[in-house]
């Protein structure tokens, strides 16, 4: 055989780039069904927390290098000796008048600190999401570093040439078999229907509330009281409350005096904890509200003009409302988005008429 029949060898290259794609290939099936089920992988966070004093030597050098994308050596050996972490070659560095917040995250997991500069308190939060979520983010290549994205780049044009070298095979070897170009067809007809299935044959009613990380020395998470209003204000639903429902004592409930307009108009008259109702608060990040047990009752509420409110507030921290427009009841599939500006991010509701 010549070099250039070598060359152009289908079952060579095929065989090649098969044995280059099969852990990948294996990899990216497996975290393909993580992925898509991960409302329902459940995973426990692991969150370590430091808080520390900046030495007064270190922070004039830390104010001395305001805006500065490199951090002083003084502060970095600091840094390693105090938290048993050097600064990841990654790190954000981001300046206001007032504090540098600085976030080095990494696939599953995520560490940030803050310093305050005019004091000089430190405080650090690293986050662990566990060996899924570390794989999943291989998966959408997500804070992986330059190897793993070039990595990436060589597995997919591996994977591109094991699909075309295994089309060109089996237009060699089709003949005789039948079935080859029908299976082919289905391999694209087959995701094309699915595709073109209506789009709320896979949605169900829920609410999703996203709670941003803030850029702050000490961070509570917040309280959040959600529930639906008639076009009185009064409160004909509630959907959630989530409180620190660990303290002693029930000591979390007097505080929910801080949703000032939740607390006046149902919490005061609640007998608290609400059975499916009530839970603890949630971390950074999007939580969902699954709306499919309170729809019965939603959809049987008399016609007009709702209000869908989502109340935030949290400890050294600030107060918001978010209050989104409904016309109940609707014979139609019903999507609103509604962006908050500082203790709730994006909220999105979905609710189907028929649930």
């Amino acid at each position: 055989m010549t070099k250039r029949s070598k060359l152009w060898d289908l079952k060579a290259w095929h065989w090649i780039s098969s044995a280059v794609c099969l852990i990948g290939m294996l990899l990216f099936a497996i975290t393909g069904i993580t992925l898509n089920h991960a409302a329902s992988i459940e995973s426990q966070a692991q969150v370590t927390q430091v808080e520390a004093q900046v030495p007064n030597a270190i922070l004039t050098q830390l104010v001395n290098a305001s805006q500065h994308e490199q951090l002083p050596h003084g502060f970095s050996a600091w840094y390693a000796q105090e938290t048993k972490h050097t600064l990841a070659a990654n790190a954000q560095v981001q300046w206001s008048d007032y504090e540098l917040y600085v976030a080095m995250p990494k696939a599953g997991s995520d560490r940030w600190f803050t310093v305050a500069l005019d004091t000089g308190e430190f405080y650090q939060e690293a986050t662990n999401r566990g060996l899924v979520a570390y794989f999943n983010d291989l998966h959408k290549g997500r804070n992986t570093g330059i190897w793993w994205s070039l990595f990436l780049d060589i597995f997919s044009i591996a994977c591109i040439v094991f699909s075309l070298t295994g089309l060109l095979l089996l237009k060699r070897y089709a003949k005789g078999r039948k079935s080859t170009w029908p299976l082919v067809l289905a391999g694209l007809g087959i995701p094309a229907m699915v595709l073109a299935l209506p789009a709320h044959a896979a949605q169900k009613s829920q609410l999703e509330v996203e709670i941003p990380r803030l850029s702050v020395a000490e961070y509570h998470p917040p309280y959040v009281a959600i529930w639906l209003a008639d076009e009185q204000g009064k409160a004909v639903i509630n959907l959630a409350h989530w409180y620190d429902t660990k303290m002693a004592d029930r000591e979390g409930e007097k505080w929910l005096k801080d949703l000032r307009l939740w607390w006046r108009r149902s919490g005061r008259s609640l007998s608290l904890p609400v059975d499916g109702v009530t839970g603890a608060t949630r971390r950074p990040g999007t939580v969902t509200l699954d709306l499919s047990p309170f729809m019965a009752e939603i959809q049987a509420l008399p016609k007009g003009t709702y209000s869908l409110n989502i109340e935030a507030a949290r400890e050294l921290g600030g107060r918001e409302l978010v209050q989104i427009p409904i016309a109940l009841p609707s014979g139609e599939s019903i999507i609103y988005s509604e962006q908050g500006k500082q203790e709730l991010g994006t909220i999105t509701l979905t609710m189907e008429p028929n649930l």
